[in-house]
């Protein structure tokens, strides 16, 4: 089955690329685009070459979050198909977090919400001038539940407690700051930079002390429970009255002013 929303390309013997090519959606993160990259991880989890996983886009966007046409039928949907299209979503957050294969993010565009997330879920970012990054869901009434069970694990709880409380958009800069983002770069040399890091982890990282410590750091850090949670919650906040009222005015372009 060809993908139509994603490109794979071999870079070397070792290294894959998923690259998120919907331009025309700024990646959105609609079920089309989750199922493709959750068979893409799939198939590169099952690759014994595949060492190396470098998550892209082809566009100036890297992911914009929700699809626009989801979030309408989101309001309704029932709590049924909502937990279902929430599960979904979480697969594919799981399927990163647990691939015994480094996963890199290189975001050269905004990554907004879920596609935040989609970023935070990779074991290193790579972050430029043009890069955004920000947990915006509260802005419309809407509940980041599993983006939140990673995201206390890459900055302290209490920057986490605000980025997701307020919906702050950060740029590259502030993003390495505070930890979000492991390396901030250049874009004219974000290529090579990435490059050259991935050429001393193939040779300092052993593959299956790799394959083990990732599998040790899931189960560590407890993401099956707190997944599953949060996939509930996530299914039932997309009714409140809130959220309902944010995406209206979101998708009618409205601002969202809750005071």
């Amino acid at each position: 089955m060809s993908n139509k929303s994603i490109l794979i390309k071999n870079k070397d013997k070792y290294v894959f690329s998923i690259i998120l090519n919907c331009a025309e959606n700024g990646n959105a993160l609609n079920q089309n685009l989750i199922t493709e990259l959750i068979n893409a991880f799939e198939n590169l989890s099952k690759n014994k070459l595949c060492r190396v996983i470098i998550l892209e886009s082809s566009s100036k966007i890297f992911c914009a979050g929700a699809d626009l046409k989801e979030l309408k039928e989101m309001q309704n949907n029932s709590y049924e198909k909502n937990l279902k299209d929430s599960k979904n979503l979480m697969a594919l957050f799981k399927k990163i977090l647990s691939i015994k294969k480094l996963v890199i993010a290189k975001v050269n565009g905004a990554a907004i919400a879920g596609g935040c997330g989609l970023a935070t879920a990779c074991d290193v970012i790579f972050g430029t001038e043009k890069a955004k990054f920000g947990y915006s869901e509260v802005k419309i009434g809407f509940v980041p539940a599993l983006v939140s069970t990673f995201l206390s694990k890459r900055v302290n709880d209490f920057i986490s407690k605000e980025l997701l409380l307020t919906g702050e958009i950060l740029d590259s800069k502030k993003a390495h700051k505070i930890n979000l983002i492991n390396y901030n770069v250049k874009s004219e040399k974000v290529d090579k930079e990435v490059e050259l890091y991935i050429k001393r982890f193939l040779k300092n990282s052993s593959p299956q002390s790799v394959s083990e410590t990732k599998n040790m750091l899931y189960n560590f850090f407890e993401f099956e429970k707190k997944m599953n949670l949060a996939c509930e919650i996530n299914a039932r906040s997309r009714k409140n009255t809130d959220c309902l009222l944010g995406i209206k005015r979101f998708l009618n372009k409205e601002k969202n002013f809750w005071n």
